[in-house]
Order: structure tokens, then C-alpha cells, then sequence
């Protein structure tokens, strides 16, 4: 009877279990789709927000963190008013902090922090280049550290390039080299689940037609 008793619970925390999985997979699956029609602050704010929720749900996993992060950069990168970039930057920021928290073995959450550091430098390029560029190569060393193969990893630090003065050693030119780099990473890259972030790929490509048509390659 016991072991009757017993199996009966196994089986209601397994459905219990699975049924949880389910509701996050479903929620996340859903709020991932609207990230493509995104297009104002208030769509990414609201996408922010339903990935904190999530998180809020969801304590041990990272991903929506990741995303309600990710998120809040974009909405810095389609355009905020100035005033505004840094404080969006630092609630991302505390999204990363706890993304970290829950797993610092993740090459992804790194490559997401450098892409929070260059979007700091569009506030005023003059005065914010140099610390936060090297602030975004610290975190992308420790992304590659992680998983060399990382597709993202070289695509963001190509555009760190591409956006550096060619008296500096950037430019398209030197850039190009990493889009490349990059491009062999996306076309072997496989994503680890549904969720996983698989972003970059056609950016990059885009990336490196403009490269090639400026160095005469096409």
C-alpha cells in the first residue's frame, strides 16, 4: 500500500512538473514571437516587462532575464531620447546581474553584457568610447572563454570595430576579417533549445555585403 501511495505522489509531482515546464515554454514561446514585430519604445518596454514577469515566475532560469535585458537594448538601439539610455541600461543591467546569478557558466549572458557596454557609448562616443569599448571586449573574452563558438561573440566585436575611426585601427576593412569569422561560427552554430538565443545571423551577413562593396569584393 505504501509503495502504491508512493508512486501515486511520484506521478502527480512528474504531472505537476511537466505542466509547469509547459506554462514557461508556452509564455516564452509567445513573448518570443513579438519580439519581431517590436518596433516603438512602448513595444519593447511591454516585452521587457512580460519577461520579468516571467522571471518572476520562473526563479531558477536565466533565459527570461536574458531576454528582458535584451530587450531593453534593443529599445536603446532603435532610439530613446538620451536622458533616457542609461537608466533603461541599468535596470538591463540588474537583469544580467541576476541572469549571472543563476548560471556564470553562460557564454550567451556574456556576449549580452558587451552589447549592454557599446550601446553606453552612443550616449556621447567622444567620452565613452575607449572605457566602455574595452569594457565590451572584457565581456566578450569572457564569452569566448566560455563557448569560442559562439557565433555572437564575433559579430558584436566586429561591429565594435567597424564603428572604431580607421586611425584607430577600425574601420570596415579591419572589421571584415571578424563578420567572416562570425559568418563560419552562424552557419555551424545549432541553438541549444527553442529558446536559446539565435539572433545576429543576417545582421552579420548584411554586415559583410556592405564590407565587400566597399573593398571592391562583391
Amino acid at each position: 500500500m505504501k509503495k502504491i501511495v508512493l508512486v501515486l505522489s511520484l506521478v502527480a509531482l512528474l504531472s505537476n512538473v511537466y505542466a509547469q515546464n509547459a506554462s514557461y515554454y508556452q509564455n516564452m514561446g509567445k513573448t518570443l514571437q513579438k519580439m519581431g514585430e517590436a518596433k516603438s519604445e512602448a513595444d519593447f518596454q511591454a516585452l521587457s516587462n512580460q519577461f520579468e514577469l516571467i522571471a518572476s515566475v520562473e526563479k531558477g532560469e536565466w533565459l527570461p532575464l536574458y531576454y528582458a535585458a535584451q530587450t531593453t537594448i534593443l529599445m536603446v538601439h532603435q532610439g530613446v531620447e538620451k536622458g533616457k539610455v542609461d537608466t533603461y541600461l541599468d535596470k538591463a543591467q540588474t537583469f544580467i546581474d541576476k541572469a549571472l546569478q543563476i548560471n556564470e557558466n553562460e557564454s550567451e549572458i556574456y556576449v549580452l553584457q558587451g552589447f549592454l557596454h557599446q550601446a553606453r557609448i552612443n550616449v556621447d562616443p567622444m567620452s565613452r568610447g575607449q572605457k566602455y569599448a574595452a569594457m565590451a571586449q572584457v565581456s566578450f573574452e569572457k564569452a569566448r572563454a566560455v563557448n569560442p563558438e559562439n557565433p555572437r561573440i564575433y559579430y558584436l566585436m566586429a561591429m565594435s570595430v567597424i564603428n572604431t575611426p580607421k586611425m584607430f585601427g577600425g574601420g570596415k576593412k579591419n572589421a571584415l576579417p571578424l563578420f567572416l569569422q562570425a559568418k563560419e561560427k552562424f552557419d555551424g552554430y545549432t541553438p541549444a533549445s527553442q529558446l536559446a538565443p539565435n539572433w545576429g545571423g543576417s545582421s552579420n551577413q548584411a554586415m559583410i555585403d556592405l564590407c565587400q562593396a566597399e573593398n571592391g569584393e562583391n
